[in-house]
């Protein structure tokens, strides 16, 4: 196991039983030398230079060459306390044992999506330090992570904001108009630092004008947001949706007891849907993305659903609203969220919700 240990079940099949139903042992491990010459870890089963560390799974170690020694050594790197090393597929990958794991490997602090390092795709900035990607992987902002190459997960752009950061408001930037309804400010339930707290009770939303029969104008569109539903509220709540009263929106993302599902639709009326399970009283992320022609989903980082949709997204005269809807009834939200961000191509507004 990832813990360096063996263990072993037992079933008592009389009384009086004796000693633990499980049982575990430490593993004998001999972890590697940082510095020891490369070819002693680049063998069959270390393709490319790269090998997990026997003795850590989050860690593995890279083939470089060192110009002081004039000879390739083999560094240590780590993958985010959310993954561990594949040797397999030779990159990190989301570990399973850790379901409810919010910390994503691109984030400034938890939940807050860094930026991306323009003189090298394979670089991020967290805070004031340039990290490196793991290898093979690069910076992709629409997904706020490190990713390898994947079809229709387009690099989109990120244009405004909207802060949880102030002691007492909340404000977008670049002068957008920012109408908030009953959001509570707290750092109360956050993953890190503030976040948003929504009364389905008092109705709260925040509601963004500036996306009033706009997005038909764009060819790409992103959304994504970490959303934490309290437990025991009953029915459909909004997390995204631009809907107008009797005008289905061109985006929308919503939050059920057990589930995430929404759609996005184009100008002809046609809707690509997802749904997938989610866990309420926890957080989540999700991710949906549009590029022109095919729509994708995802929850988590893990990809739930892909279909090719095309034509330009839904022309709709309602704003952006966030945990609620333009008309009411029973759509609001009740829990937390945060890091919401809106992306697109070069014209279009990103909406961060930190």
């Amino acid at each position: 196991m990832c813990d360096l240990k063996s263990y072993r079940s037992r079933v008592c099949e009389s009384e009086p039983c004796v000693g633990d139903y499980v049982e575990s042992e430490d593993c004998a491990c001999v972890p590697l030398n940082a510095a020891v010459d490369c070819p002693m870890v680049s063998g069959a089963d270390s393709v490319y230079g790269l090998l997990g560390d026997p003795c850590n799974c989050q860690n593995y170690y890279q083939c470089e060459y060192n110009t002081t020694t004039e000879q390739f050594i083999a560094i240590q790197r780590s993958c985010n306390p959310c993954e561990i090393w594949d040797q397999e597929v030779l990159t990190c990958v989301r570990d399973e044992s850790k379901g409810d794991c919010t910390f994503f490997p691109t984030t400034q602090g938890i939940g807050e999506c860094p930026l991306g390092e323009a003189d090298n795709p394979a670089q991020f900035i967290l805070g004031n330090e340039t990290m490196d990607c793991a290898p093979g992987t690069t910076f992709n902002l629409t997904l706020c992570t490190c990713i390898r190459i994947v079809p229709y997960v387009t690099e989109m752009v990120e244009i405004a904001s909207v802060m949880f950061e102030d002691e007492t408001t909340i404000t977008a930037s670049k002068g957008l108009w920012l109408f908030n309804q009953n959001v509570e400010l707290t750092s109360d339930g956050c993953m890190s630092g503030k976040c948003g707290f929504f009364n389905s009770t008092a109705e709260s939303k925040l509601e963004l004008a500036y996306f009033s029969n706009a997005l038909d104008r764009f060819e790409q569109f992103s959304v994504r947001l970490f959303f934490k539903r309290s437990a025991g509220v009953s029915g459909e709540r909004s997390l995204v949706d631009n809907s107008e009263c009797t005008i289905d929106g061109s985006v929308v993302g919503k939050s059920a007891a057990s589930d995430a599902l929404g759609y996005f639709a184009n100008e002809n009326g046609t809707k690509v849907e997802f749904s997938t399970p989610a866990a309420e009283d926890t957080w989540n992320q999700l991710v949906m993305t549009y590029d022109g022609e095919v729509a994708s989903f995802y929850l988590n980082k893990d990809l739930v659903s892909q279909e090719a949709l095309g034509g330009r997204l839904n022309r709709v005269k309602a704003s952006m609203v966030f945990g609620g809807c333009t008309c009411g009834g029973d759509c609001y939200f009740d829990g937390y969220l945060d890091s919401v961000c809106s992306l697109g191509d070069s014209a279009l507004v990103v909406v961060y919700v930190h």
